[in-house]
């Protein structure tokens, strides 16, 4: 799925606010911001979104020296997701359909993106968790999730976000447990980028003590088949069905004719407009069926 302009925009937006963070002169700082302008003046539309996010975030690293602009902010929603944990297990197993109430809050969990939008606040987080079992995803597509998993042997499950990776650990463990022959394989990111999950975040809240972890082995926000690791490859080859949360793996991860069931929230104008919903609606399709 390529790049639109406002993808480049975007990126842009991004580039602006790392800068913020770079401790130089001003001079310094237009430099670096011209230079992600010529390369997104040269990356045209070959690119999809989340590489063109990436190749913006790796000359930003470069050439400032920040690492990880959101580490701190990381660590916060791990340990305030953590501090949730046990109450959501309990509404959880409380409520009428623990599957739904279970994929309900993984769903809400993908509101924790701070790389597509700029006013990610736990108040509002607080109030979605509140509210996710008034959500509704496409109820056809829910049973044939269900139904999959209740064949399958090997799951891959495909995080996005620190914090958000909490909601998917709980949802894992319910899957666990109605379904207990399946394996569960959990993708994170190779790399910091963004405030997308590492193997450090998914061992920081214990998600590697219920799955098996592989990072990618890439700085995309999303999973390039053809950048990612051979081991990461081999899981997504091997796998009956595929999992995963975010508008970026959806972007990197359409069109290649496996079966993944996708589930994200519409937070961009380009996704509200593609699937003709209100911002922060829950989409959850099918890469054979979208």
């Amino acid at each position: 799925m390529r790049a639109e302009e406002a993808c480049k925009t975007c990126s842009r937006k991004k580039a602006e606010m790392y800068v913020e963070l770079y401790q130089a002169p001003e001079e310094r700082k237009k430099e670096v911001l011209r230079q992600t302008k010529r390369y997104l003046e040269e990356a045209g539309t070959a690119l999809s979104a989340p590489q063109m996010m990436a190749g913006v975030l790796d000359l930003l690293k470069k050439e400032t020296g920040i690492r990880d602009p959101y580490e701190r902010i990381k660590r916060e929603y791990n340990l305030l997701l953590l501090g949730m944990e046990e109450e959501i297990l309990r509404r959880i197993h409380e409520a009428e359909d623990v599957f739904r109430a279970a994929m309900h809050y993984a769903a809400v969990g993908n509101y924790i993106d701070f790389g597509a939008l700029s006013d990610v606040n736990e108040e509002q987080l607080k109030e979605l968790l509140e509210g996710c079992g008034r959500l509704r995803l496409d109820p056809e597509e829910s049973m044939r999730f269900r139904e999959e998993l209740g064949r399958a042997e090997k799951l891959l499950y495909i995080t996005d976000n620190a914090g958000e990776i909490v909601l998917d650990k709980i949802f894992i463990k319910i899957l666990k447990g109605l379904y207990p022959k399946l394996q569960v394989c959990v993708l994170v990111r190779g790399e910091p980028v963004l405030n997308d999950a590492t193997a450090e975040d998914a061992k920081m809240i214990g998600l590697d003590r219920i799955a098996a972890v592989i990072p990618n082995g890439t700085s995309v926000p999303g999973t390039e088949y053809g950048q990612i690791s051979k081991e990461a490859r081999e899981a997504l080859d091997r796998a009956d069905l595929c999992f995963a949360k975010g508008q970026g793996n959806f972007e990197s991860l359409r069109e290649s004719g496996k079966n993944i069931y996708y589930l994200f929230l519409c937070k961009c104008d380009l996704f509200v407009e593609r699937f003709q919903v209100e911002r922060l609606t829950p989409a959850f399709v099918n890469e054979l069926r979208t």
